[in-house]
């Protein structure tokens, strides 16, 4: 990572030579920067909500503003604007408008406030000696009449329940069209592969492990699908498909999808386990998409969508539309149904008739008690990062939505990991289904990635990052991760008032802004998103080269998602992870998962595991002592500190 990508002689996201910092026109430099100054309490409305306003106006002045704010003590911070004269002088007018607005907002208010009469004075509440309205509310409870009739309950009979709604499941099933799922031709080359060079296929492709979810014993697993490694071996009688997928410039499939494919082609149930960038999405999408074509009810009377992808954010369901337009088969239209987007839009496309829809669970149960979408028709159902969906707490819209599909449905699940919640989806949802899982099942973080630590304090982050960006390379691209929503901004408008262009992403910004910030670092306009981890998922931007975890993630499921932003596609990728005395819970974990990526772990971060260790085993034992009989004392302040 040699060199400062702010320096002259770099190119711009169009491969231009000039500085970094182009706006859209090639900026001009009349000797010095101009400075102005501008009083202190404004300056967060010049540099804007993660750094836009400052963007805004370089965009539109063709000039390069840096605040600095060495003399803010003294009440006023200066701002330096380097460009052409005309830039520079509508830039200035375009700051003192922000300046002067701000200034007449805060007269008003002072007004307001001064005309404003309260009302709320302490007088007005009960004259004790404290005021403590749940505790009148808990007494009002108390003086209620006890002498009120019991509910009469009954036990329930659930065998009784669990019958009819069985019963009720079959009567539903026959009056429904019929159903073909099974469309797989075993190919030669792939029926010829004895069990020994199964076995070495798998291990040799990421360590493929395949067997049915709940089988009883290893006698369920003998009719597994074998593994494909060719393209030909599922679609040489696709010839249109075939087509699309030589467009893309493939080789070969990836190892998810040599077992994914066979098997949902069979009409299989599947749970794909796999890290991010596996090649997940396209695992699914095509034998989805046979699927649709296949089926003997013509497509204008199936009364509605054959395919439902449900996706738990906006930026993953969007890029799941993305990859879907690269694939033309058969005229077969989709539509992208989220939050934030156009209501009117999406009701309007999907009206016109869709064969898969792509949706979040919140809009989707909307559109869907509207009457805009009729999931009784989905034949072929996808939960897309289903761990992700549950930690979101979208499983009350799931099982609602499930509801209305027919039960005899093919259900394909993913996810990056295991958890107990996913679990008890797959068993509620899904018929005996095959699990693939690529790599491992415990939490292993992408192997493509080099992952470094560093134990620093909390006010010594700011520094490191600032150092990190300045030794980045002009290609390189990263993502910086914050814990809080006012964090990114924060760190955001910061690296803008020095002068590094930046975009953020978190979920308090509009759309419109969210995907404008996507489109930014995917196109090289800027080389740095900041962003909470509303964005460590669904985020498929190839050329990543960087992660770093500015705020280390409470749980480590979130960090390999978010170290699962590079090193994707078959390239490599670097993360950087800064850890202080708080985070030294996550240290044994963290551990783990360097070590079996077989990555150097800092004596630094093997002394914070020990020392946490040893204070939870002190911290258990004299809660064991306390509950023996014995006082204790206060207990609430031993144990905190680190030491």
């Amino acid at each position: 990572m040699a060199g400062n990508w702010r320096g002259e002689g770099k190119q711009d996201f169009r491969g231009q030579p000039g500085r970094v910092f182009t706006a859209k026109r090639p900026m001009q430099h009349d000797g010095e920067p101009f400075r102005m100054e501008i009083q202190s309490g404004c300056t967060g409305r010049v540099i804007g909500r993660g750094g836009s306003k400052i963007r805004e106006i370089q965009d539109q002045c063709n000039v390069h503003l840096r605040v600095d704010k060495t003399t803010m003590d003294s009440g006023v911070v200066v701002v330096e604007i380097q460009g052409d004269a005309s830039g520079i002088d509508m830039a200035k007018r375009m700051i003192n408008d922000v300046v002067n607005e701000h200034s007449n907002q805060q007269e008003n208010g002072q007004r307001m406030r001064q005309d404003r009469n309260f009302g709320d004075n302490r007088r007005d509440r009960p004259q004790k000696s404290y005021y403590n309205g749940g505790s009148d509310r808990q007494a009002q409870f108390q003086d209620a009449p006890q002498n009120a009739p019991q509910q009469d309950f009954q036990l329930i009979d659930w065998n009784s329940v669990n019958e009819a709604q069985d019963k009720l499941q079959k009567e539903k099933l026959k009056t429904l069209p019929p159903l073909i799922k099974q469309f797989y031709e075993e190919h030669p080359e792939v029926s010829s592969l004895t069990s020994d060079q199964i076995i070495e296929f798998r291990k040799s492709n990421n360590n493929i492990m395949v067997d049915r979810t709940f089988a009883k014993d290893s006698s369920d697993n003998v009719d597994i699908p074998k593994p494909i490694f060719k393209f030909e071996h599922c679609f040489s009688a696709y010839p249109d498909i075939m087509e699309e997928i030589k467009k893309q410039g493939f080789e070969k499939p990836s190892p998810i999808q040599c077992q994914a494919w066979p098997i949902l082609m069979s009409g299989e149930d599947l749970i794909g386990i796999a890290q991010t960038g596996s090649g997940k999405t396209l695992a699914f999408l095509l034998p989805g998409m046979i699927h649709t074509e296949l089926q003997p009810i013509p497509r204008s009377e199936r009364g509605g969508p054959n395919v439902l992808v449900m996706a738990p954010t906006r930026e993953l369901a969007l890029q799941i539309r993305d990859e879907v337009a690269k694939y033309h088969f058969r005229g077969m239209k989709s539509v992208c149904v989220y939050g934030g987007g156009s209501t009117k839009e999406q009701i309007q496309t999907v009206e016109r008739g869709v064969e898969i829809v792509i949706a979040t669970p919140g809009r989707l149960n909307d559109l869907v008690a509207r009457g805009t979408i009729d999931v009784s028709s989905i034949t072929y159902l996808v939960l897309d990062e289903a761990d992700r969906m549950l930690d979101m707490g979208f499983e009350p819209q799931i099982r609602k939505i499930l509801l209305d599909v027919r039960p005899d449905r093919q259900t394909i699940m993913t996810s990056a990991t295991w958890p107990p919640g996913v679990r008890r989806l797959a068993q509620s949802y899904m018929n005996n289904p095959i699990q693939v899982y690529v790599g491992t099942l415990d939490l292993a973080a992408v192997h493509s990635v080099s992952q470094n630590v560093e134990i620093v304090d909390e006010n010594e982050k700011y520094d490191r990052i600032q150092q990190f960006v300045q030794d980045m390379a002009p290609k390189d691209k990263a993502i910086i991760f914050c814990g809080k929503k006012a964090r990114a901004d924060e760190l955001a408008s910061e690296l803008c008032m020095v002068g590094y262009n930046c975009q953020v992403i978190h979920g308090d910004r509009e759309q419109a802004d969210r995907e404008k910030a996507v489109q930014d670092i995917k196109s090289g306009y800027v080389r740095i998103l900041v962003a909470t981890d509303v964005a460590s998922r669904g985020l498929d931007i190839e050329d990543i080269t960087h992660v770093v975890n500015y705020d280390f993630p409470k749980n480590m499921e979130e960090y390999v998602h978010r170290v699962g932003r590079t090193g994707r596609a078959g390239r490599t990728g670097t993360s950087l992870s800064l850890l202080t005395r708080k985070d030294w819970g996550s240290a044994a974990e963290l551990i783990k998962i360097l070590e079996e990526a077989d990555q150097d772990v800092p004596d630094e971060l093997r002394s914070m595991a020990d020392r946490f260790s040893a204070m939870k085993e002190r911290r258990d034992n004299e809660r064991a002592a306390a509950f023996g009989g014995g006082g204790g004392g206060d207990r609430r302040s031993q144990g905190r500190r680190y030491n």
